[in-house]
């Protein structure tokens, strides 16, 4: 008994009822006054205690899976029964969502979604209109589904009183609980608390759409739609030349360069030039060829990124793409992620960007001009 009192204190339960045994049905309540009945022997040693105490009216105690007389009254049907004390299951649950809740902002960061706007959700939770790096906007329930949850489990009691209906058994003598679908409003599917966006989840699970991103960040070239998880679409482009043009997922696969025009050509232009734009609110350091222009052009009226920074032109062969991969690295390095796509960052990030740029500059290309160098 002085076990079992000790048990009730720990979970945060109070003895409504006081036992005279440890064969006697005891009522306990939590502090939000949610309700549960056991018998001493069988919260302490359940297997025990079922054997020699019968449950109370409309209520279930745990009964050996592997006993014969484990049925529902009137039926044919085996009923599950849960074991023990456990802490009251609706408490814990609530005390789950707060801690999701108030984690929901750092998960956010760790997968990159930037958040759009407050929603509403069926559960009643709070959720946000969030967007991926790819540009998917979705709504999501806002909490942390890294955050271990309580779920209720065969053999325990968790705090309110549970009948055969709320359980289904399966092949598995083990039964299984019901629980409802759809209660955080959570993407499903493999991987999801990782990638939450299932757009990109699809993509990433479609040959041909990521074998034309990769062609794509391979050649340099920037796709200015947000792609979709279909083959059968077509996307706008711009070059590292700056050439604007649309192309199909396939017909884009059956050529060698993504870009229709230079792939008319048969030329594959050489990245010559490193430039970093901003508006404000967002900084893009970038590569091109030519004067740079094209790109230039494409990053004002695409994203608004018209105030230009940095423009350094005529670079050796494989300078732009070597700086570009020092910023980016030490970006990456130092915690910095991206607003959109990969090299789209918080403006508050600027000076970085130009100090790391710089520093490549002085160090292995010192005597090459700058065209802007506010």
């Amino acid at each position: 008994m002085a076990l079992f009192t000790a048990r009730v204190y720990e979970l945060g339960w109070t003895a409504r009822t006081k036992p005279k045994g440890i064969l006697d049905h005891v009522t306990l309540s939590c502090d939000a006054g949610h309700t549960t009945q056991v018998t001493p022997v069988t919260a302490l040693h359940p297997t025990l205690g079922s054997t020699i105490v019968q449950a109370p009216e409309g209520s279930v105690f745990l009964l050996d899976a592997g006993m014969k007389h484990m049925a529902v009254p009137g039926t044919t049907d085996r009923a599950a029964f849960p074991m023990a004390l456990e802490e009251c299951e609706p408490c814990a649950r609530k005390r789950w969502e707060e801690a999701a809740h108030e984690s929901f902002a750092a998960y956010a960061i760790a997968t990159d979604l930037r958040v759009v706007a407050d929603a509403a959700s069926r559960s009643g939770l709070p959720a946000k209109k969030v967007r991926c790096l790819h540009g998917h906007e979705f709504t999501i329930t806002a909490i942390d589904p890294r955050i271990p949850k309580p779920s209720p489990g065969f053999g325990r009691n968790h705090g309110h009183e549970r009948t055969w209906r709320d359980f289904t058994m399966s092949f598995d003598p083990t039964p299984t609980e019901r629980i409802p679908e759809g209660t955080y409003g959570f993407t499903a599917g493999p991987g999801s608390a990782d990638n939450p966006c299932a757009t990109c989840r699809r993509i990433s699970q479609t040959p041909k759409l990521v074998e034309f991103r990769r062609r794509a960040r391979e050649q340099n070239v920037m796709i200015l739609d947000v792609m979709a998880d279909r083959i059968l679409q077509t996307v706008r482009l711009c070059c590292v030349a700056g050439h604007l043009t649309s192309v199909s997922i396939n017909t884009g696969l059956k050529r060698e360069l993504l870009c229709a025009r230079c792939s008319g050509a048969g030329v594959r232009p050489e990245p010559t030039v490193y430039y970093v734009v901003t508006d404000g609110s967002m900084v893009k350091p970038g590569i091109s060829s030519g004067d740079g222009r094209g790109r230039l052009d494409t990053h004002r009226i695409e994203h608004g990124l018209g105030q230009v920074r940095r423009l350094i032109i005529d670079l050796p062969a494989g300078a732009a793409r070597d700086v570009e991969r020092h910023v980016l690295d030490r970006l990456a390095r130092q915690g910095i992620r991206p607003l959109m796509g990969f090299e789209y960052f918080d403006a508050a990030h600027t000076d970085r960007v130009l100090e790391l740029a710089d520093g490549w500059f002085a160090a292995n290309l010192p005597n090459v001009p700058w065209t802007v160098t506010h």
